[in-house]
Formats: C-alpha cells, sequence, structure tokens
C-alpha cells in the first residue's frame, strides 16, 4: 500500500468520522431545542461546523482516487 493510498484512507475514515459526530451533534441539539435547555456552545458550534469539513475532506478523497486513477 503506497503512502497516498494510507493518506486518502486516513482522510476518508477521518471525514466519515466527523460525519457521524457532527450527525450526533445536530440530533443532540435538537434534543435540547425542544426539551427548552439551554444549548452547550460546543455542541451547536461542532453541529454546525462538523458537516461542511466532511464534505470537504469527502470532494478531496474522491478528486484524489479520480487523480490517482489518471496517472495509472
Amino acid at each position: 500500500m503506497s503512502d497516498s493510498s494510507k493518506t486518502m484512507t486516513a482522510l476518508s475514515r477521518l471525514a466519515i468520522i466527523i460525519a457521524i459526530l457532527s450527525t450526533l451533534a445536530l440530533i443532540g441539539t435538537l434534543v435540547f431545542y425542544f426539551q427548552e435547555i439551554a444549548i452547550p456552545p460546543v455542541l451547536m458550534l461542532f453541529a454546525r461546523v462538523g458537516l461542511p469539513i466532511a464534505f470537504i475532506l469527502a470532494a478531496i478523497v474522491v478528486f484524489g482516487n479520480i487523480a490517482k486513477r489518471r496517472k495509472s
């Protein structure tokens, strides 16, 4: 396994983990909101920022794989 493959694997796993955690943060934000509990700022920040970061990382992985396939 080459270094670029290891990097792409790590990036794709990181994107999946961030997407899952951000989705859980969104669910937590909704639960707190509907129970009229103050939403922790860290939870709200991760819910707002996590999914876009995960999508950007996923796009990097896709474009990296396209570039790797064109070379071979």
